[in-house]
């Protein structure tokens, strides 16, 4: 789940796949340092990333932070990941599964990888198939607060015949596993974890490794200092390469405002997702660049589908139509942001072009007063003793999130819905222990990460209430249910696409929640970066090890 407000991220002299560039790319002419040298501010092979957000562990396994994501991209590696166009490709694995290149079983159930010979941890010992196993039975083990099983949970057994082939034996056919399990693209990403270093415990919490883990990725931790940064130095045993960054810092300020302070003074090389309120800010800095790309970022209005009042549906569509959304693009994130028509990002299977919720506060006013919902003198509606009063959930220290929470206030006023903005800190908003898993929200905005696969059971279904799973709308709707069922049955594509475009129909008019706007990556960087590959997937950058600065 991605903070409505980002960290930004930037490319000067980047090699940064330009086709990745939309037409609202826009960047300043960034000067060059003479003869081609570093400029007098860069650390030569030291990327500085400065975040707002403080890591909650340094174990992708125990935490839902994008930052935990990022970091943990750097130290482990995954069996497989996508490029910069978002193909899947392997990581740890030679090549990803499929049905033609024998990878996966004609019946769906037996899915094979072929790890990558002579991988080693960055503690010299081999990686094998076993860690692989070891790693699926940590996601399992119900000990471990892992928020993501879905994929997981429909493994049968894994075989290891040899020490680099993986037989995953599943219990039915499962269309999107290839996509979830041990890969790098979408909510949940989880690296291969060292059997030799924590077989030995019976669950991962609240062990030193977690401050200090061992992986098989291209950095491996050199300190944490909290509330302050994390410190990788280069794993020059890296099986893909030697890395050219000799040390990546994680510098951690305190907001947004700050972020951008630190990058007109060159204390900050690298901004990843820029917080869309300061936009104008980083595209005057002359010694850096402001790229825009694609991402697979839906920015929705979450709603508790089971608070009074909201479990309305008719509630519900008419706060869907009092929203002026090409406001809230143009005023909230600059024009960075296309209307959202569907829950599965655009060239998806099954992707419906929906048409988006129409701003029409009249037809919202009209509905509610049809269903019932009478002024008070205070203008807030009310029905039988409830009240349309709710709690909008947002993040101390992002501006995009308070200014959303106020367009938001303005805009439900009009149909006589009261909302309050109530703020928390990042890291207890979005905390399995927190307000949005554990459903004691009203509405909340925050940026989603849509899965590659059409499938979105694990995030809509009856039986996903968290935290059994990430239904945290507390949406229902059996009919949708038996869709995204009937969509796992098969592996034909045709016949995929027909049933998930009837169940995102379905979702639309029911309204589990609110697509906002579609995300436009924003990144900001100093000038001598070199190599950098962003992706549009929830680890921005490919081949990391082939960046320097």
């Amino acid at each position: 789940m991605l903070e409505l407000p980002q960290r930004s991220f930037r490319a000067g002299a980047i090699l940064i796949a330009l086709a990745v560039c939309t037409s609202a790319c826009s960047s300043t002419r960034t000067p060059q340092a003479a003869n081609g040298t570093r400029h007098a501010w860069t650390q030569a092979h030291v990327l500085r990333i400065g975040d707002i957000a403080d890591p909650d562990t340094l174990n992708e396994y125990l935490s839902g932070m994008d930052l935990v994501d990022q970091i943990g991209s750097l130290i482990f590696s995954t069996l497989v990941t996508a490029d910069p166009q978002g193909r899947l490709t392997g990581d740890l694995a030679e090549v990803v599964p499929s049905v033609s290149n024998g990878g996966i079983s004609s019946d769906g159930k037996t899915i094979v990888y072929h790890l990558r010979p002579r991988v080693r941890w960055q503690d010299g010992f081999p990686l094998t198939s076993r860690d692989v196993k070891f790693s699926w039975s940590e996601v399992m083990n119900p000990d471990n607060p892992v928020e993501h099983r879905e994929g997981y949970d429909q493994v049968e057994s894994i075989d290891t015949p040899s020490d680099t082939t993986v037989v995953v034996h599943l219990k039915r056919r499962d269309p999107p596993f290839v996509t979830q399990f041990f890969t790098s693209i979408q909510e949940g990403p989880k690296g291969i974890l060292p059997r030799h270093l924590l077989a030995k415990f019976p669950n991962l919490n609240h062990l030193p490794y977690n401050a200090a883990p061992i992986g098989s990725g291209p950095f491996k931790v050199a300190r944490w200092e909290r509330g302050q940064r994390v410190i990788l130095t280069r794993n020059s045993a890296y099986f893909r390469g030697f890395p050219k960054l000799q040390t990546i810092d994680f510098d951690i300020y305190p907001n947004s405002s700050t972020l951008v302070t630190e990058m007109q003074t060159h204390a900050v090389d690298l901004i990843v997702d820029a917080d869309f309120a300061h936009y104008p800010e980083y595209t005057q800095i002359p010694e850096a660049k402001v790229l825009v790309g694609p991402s697979n970022v839906l920015s929705i209005l979450a709603i508790n589908d089971k608070k009074h009042g909201l479990n309305d549906v008719n509630v519900r569509r008419a706060i869907a139509m009092s929203i002026d959304y090409d406001s809230v693009i143009r005023k909230l994130v600059h024009g960075l942001g296309d209307r959202a028509r569907d829950i599965v990002p655009p060239g998806a299977l099954g992707y419906t072009a929906n048409d988006p919720y129409r701003y029409d506060p009249a037809a919202a006013n009209a509905l509610l007063d049809r269903m019932g919902w009478k002024r008070g003198i205070d203008g807030v509606r009310a029905r039988g003793g409830t009240r349309l009063d709710f709690d909008f959930s947002g993040v101390i220290g992002q501006g995009t999130s308070r200014s959303l929470g106020i367009l938001l206030q303005q805009d439900l006023r009009v149909i006589g819905v009261r909302l309050s903005i109530k703020d928390y800190v990042n890291t207890i908003l979005f905390a399995p222990d927190g307000p949005l898993w554990k459903g004691t929200y009203d509405l909340a905005a925050y940026g989603d990460w849509l899965p590659v696969d059409p499938d979105n059971h694990f995030y809509l279904a009856c039986d996903q209430f968290t935290p059994r799973g990430m239904n945290n709308h507390f949406f229902c709707d059996p009919k949708v249910d038996a869709l995204e069922q009937a969509g796992l049955s098969t592996n034909d594509p045709a016949a995929r696409a027909s049933i998930y475009h009837r169940a995102e129909l379905l979702i639309h008019d029911d309204v589990a929640y609110i697509p906002l706007y579609l995300w436009r990556r924003v990144y900001v960087a100093n000038a001598d970066l070199r190599d950098f590959q962003p992706t549009r997937t929830i680890v921005p950058w490919y081949e990391i090890w082939k960046t320097d600065i």
